[in-house]
């Protein structure tokens, strides 16, 4: 059975390349194309795709919105993304978002083919560049004594709602908690794993394991 697929990018040369290519494959087969997160969206819900590529930098909405509303609306669609961006940031959110897939755009063309064929088959695909980056910020955390080992089960759980962008009340009310007691956890958290911000947090989640693509 060929695995079904939707093309999302502004660009119209790189779109038309990419469907060319995929379209070369026996088990691969391309059954719609947009040019912006809006049209995306409406031609995923419409068609059910098995994977939906999307570019992160869309118009209307981002690949990154749609790949938020597919994983309310249709959890069943793979999604990858196409970036330029190698940042953390970037990489952060789309985990948080549920992808399966983060494919840079400099390296498309090479890569897209086996990235939908490892998502389609229930893996997840991350450029090695953004792959050898993640797993560089694992090993920094580790030699500084901060692994997931250093948290308690708790806490572990504080950091996977955190990560997933629950508020300290949010989490209170979900866990049967005072807001003062998630706001301590919240706090020792940072402290005892050396982290400044949210998407320090984020990261150590995706790291670490915690949230899952």
């Amino acid at each position: 059975m060929k695995t079904r697929v939707v093309i999302a990018d502004d660009h119209k040369i790189l779109r038309q390349s990419l469907n060319i290519l995929l379209q070369q494959e026996q088990d691969i087969e391309v059954v719609g194309e947009a040019g912006s997160g809006q049209e995306a969206l409406d031609e995923v819900l419409r068609l059910r795709p098995d994977v939906a590529i999307l570019d992160i930098s869309l118009p209307q909405l981002s690949g990154l919105d749609v790949a938020a509303h597919l994983r309310a609306e249709a959890p069943e669609v793979r999604t990858i993304v196409l970036t330029m961006h190698k940042s953390e940031e970037y990489v952060a959110r789309a985990f948080r978002e549920k992808v399966q897939g983060y494919v840079l755009k400099d390296n498309a063309l090479e890569e897209l083919l086996k990235a939908i064929r490892v998502v389609r088959s229930g893996g997840t695909y991350v450029s090695p560049d953004i792959a050898g980056a993640i797993v560089a910020g694992f090993v920094e955390n580790y030699s500084q004594g901060r692994g997931s080992e250093v948290i308690s089960p708790r806490e572990r759980e504080i950091v996977e709602l955190l990560a997933e962008g629950q508020s300290n009340r949010e989490i209170a009310h979900l866990l049967n908690l005072s807001l003062k007691t998630v706001e301590t956890h919240r706090a020792n958290i940072m402290h005892k794993l050396g982290l400044r911000s949210m998407r320090d947090l984020v990261l150590y989640a995706v790291r670490n394991h915690i949230i899952e693509p």
